[in-house]
Parts: structure tokens; C-alpha cells; sequence
């Protein structure tokens, strides 16, 4: 499967380091040490996707290269609005779905601590859901969306997987993906979610054989519900997402979803969470409808130079009967 680069934060870390501190003479190293005696002179240099200057962005997400950039931020209302009615329209006729997922999980070196969980996804509404490594393997599950409806009209999703033969995983046996959360990671954009972002419209990018608008985001601190949360060792701290929204301008649908953790963390400690989630539209047999879903995630994760990565692929989507029953894991 041919994935776009992860991008490398590391390398953006060093760009901006460069630009906040760079190599000066001894006279200009004077004098800026004098002027930052007054650091309301000084204007802080911009670190998140929405404020990069856009060569900058590039650097960091390849994946960018052939944008063509906007001239100014005037459409960006309506194409949030537009997403937002898609997503809304979606969630009222999702049925219950199950594919077959597969997934292959690599880890590059052992370390001596690696991580026991990591929160990587927040559902909207009911706090994160989970993702850890596991040793390099290759696997195939059963993926299912599943609806559920309240008699007040309120719907929520609910993402499980079971092996092959239907019975349920155990989150805790080795082996068994952690990586969850895809099923509805599109709903953080949502018109009541989308107050804890901050977006800036990026221009226009043709992607997966689509013209789309794309936009960068960034995640409000003070604003947000149910951050997402790291941990390991037996420590744990919040995170908050930073990323580009690939948004197809016929159907106002996110074609593309593209994370990345806002800061590093050194307790417990975390260099880079990417995530990189593909979605298609997908006819459904038994029903003249289509839906858009997810196809592919790919998940990279840094502690040093402990480097886990987790893919996964969606494939046969058809609707699942609440007649068969999953069975308990074994």
C-alpha cells in the first residue's frame, strides 16, 4: 500500500530551533541579549501546524508538495460548515458494518521500557480510546462499526474487533492490536467539536485522485473535553493533536486525516505519535447506499530510538446482523 511520508517532527523541532536561536557573532549576541531583557519586543515564533509558514509545513509533511496555496482565509467558514453537515448528515444513517482489518505492527527496537498504553484516539463525548505496541506480526480481525441509538435520538459509535471465528479479543493478551478509535476519530470535527480547534486553510491539493481543500489544525488546550492521554512506566500526561485535513470539494468528506502530537512529552516520555487515517467511500451490499469509511491507518510512534509502527487495512465492509453473536475471547 503506497502511504505518504509520516513527516518528521524531529526535523521541524530542528527548524524552529535554528530560527529561535541562530549562530551570531559575538557583537549581535550582545546586543540580543540585551534586547531580550524586554520580551515584549520579542514575537514568539509560531510551532503549530495552523501558524508554520507554509515551506516550513512542507518540510515537515511531504505530503503537501504540490499544494496550491490560498490567497486568503475567506472560504475557510464555509468549507468547516460543509464538513461539518456531511459528517451530521452521515451519523443518522450509518447501519452496523463489519470488514476484515488487517494490520501489521513492527517495532524497531525492544528498548527497556516500552510503552504499557497509549491513549491515541478520543471519542467525542466519552473520553480516549486505546493503542500500545506489540512485537512485529501480522494479523487479520474482525472490524466493527457498530450504531447505537437512544430513545432520545442521540447516536454513538462503537468500534470492536474479534478474530476470524467471531469471539471478542482480549485488549490484554499479547498480540492483540491496540490501535481503535477510527471508526469515528472524523466526529472530533463535527460542528459542536470544532470550538476546540483553531484552522487555518492551507489552499488547494488534488490527493487520491480527488481535488481537495486542505487545512491545518491545532487542538485548544483550555477548550478541550477529553484530551487524549500517553502513558507508560507508570506515568501518564495529556497530549493534544495537531494535524492536516485533506477535505474532498465535491462531498465536503475528509478523504485524508493526518495527527501529530503538539509538543513533545518528557514525562513519560514521547518524541512523536503520528497518525495518518484514509477514508473512501464504500457502497454497501444489501443496501443501495455508500458510506464513507475508513480504508487504511498508519500509526508511528518515537520514544528515542524506540520506534513502533502500526498498519492497518480495511477490506469486504458488509452489514453486520446483531444475530450473530460474538463469543468470549478465548
Amino acid at each position: 500500500m503506497a502511504l505518504p511520508s509520516t513527516g518528521n517532527l524531529a526535523l521541524l523541532a530542528a527548524v524552529l530551533l535554528a530560527a529561535l536561536f541562530p549562530s551570531l557573532p559575538a557583537s549581535a549576541a550582545e546586543k540580543d541579549a540585551k534586547q531580550s531583557a524586554a520580551p515584549e519586543s520579542r514575537v514568539p515564533e509560531p510551532r503549530l501546524y495552523p501558524d508554520l509558514p507554509l515551506e516550513t509545513l512542507r518540510n515537515a509533511v511531504p505530503a503537501l508538495e504540490g499544494l496550491r496555496p490560498a490567497t486568503g482565509q475567506q472560504h475557510l467558514p464555509s468549507i468547516l460548515s460543509d464538513m461539518a453537515s456531511a459528517i451530521a448528515d452521515l451519523v443518522p444513517r450509518l447501519p452496523n458494518l463489519v470488514s476484515r482489518e488487517d494490520v501489521v505492527r513492527t517495532q524497531s527496537k525492544p528498548g527497556p521500557n516500552p510503552p504499557e498504553r497509549l491513549i491515541g484516539v478520543t471519542r467525542p463525548g466519552e473520553g480516549p480510546a486505546t493503542l500500545s505496541p506489540q512485537e512485529a506480526r501480522s494479523d487479520q480481525y474482525q472490524y466493527l462499526i457498530l450504531c447505537h441509538r437512544a430513545a432520545n435520538g442521540a447516536i454513538s459509535l462503537e468500534e470492536l474487533r474479534t478474530d476470524l471465528k467471531g469471539r471478542a479479543l482480549d485488549a490484554h493478551k499479547a498480540g492483540a492490536p491496540r490501535g481503535s478509535g477510527f471508526a469515528y476519530q472524523w466526529l472530533l470535527f463535527g460542528a459542536a467539536n470544532q470550538a476546540e480547534f483553531r484552522f487555518t486553510l492551507l489552499g488547494e491539493q488534488q490527493i487520491e485522485g480527488r481535488n481537495t481543500f486542505v487545512v491545518a489544525f491545532a487542538q485548544i488546550p483550555g477548550s478541550v473535553k477529553f484530551p487524549a492521554v500517553f502513558q507508560a512506566e507508570g506515568k501518564q500526561a495529556p497530549y493534544f493533536y495537531q494535524g492536516i485535513l485533506w477535505i474532498d470539494q465535491a462531498t465536503s468528506n475528509i478523504v485524508w486525516l493526518r495527527s501529530d502530537i503538539e509538543a513533545p512529552l518528557k514525562s513519560p516520555r514521547l518524541e512523536q505519535l503520528t497518525t495518518e487515517l484514509h477514508f473512501r467511500s464504500v457502497g454497501i451490499r444489501d443496501i443501495d447506499q455508500s458510506f464513507w469509511l475508513p480504508s487504511e491507518v498508519h500509526i508511528e510512534i518515537a520514544q528515542g530510538p524506540l520506534v513502533i509502527e502500526e498498519k492497518h487495512r480495511y477490506s469486504d465492509y458488509h452489514l453486520y446482523h446483531a444475530s450473530v453473536r460474538i463469543l468470549p475471547p478465548q
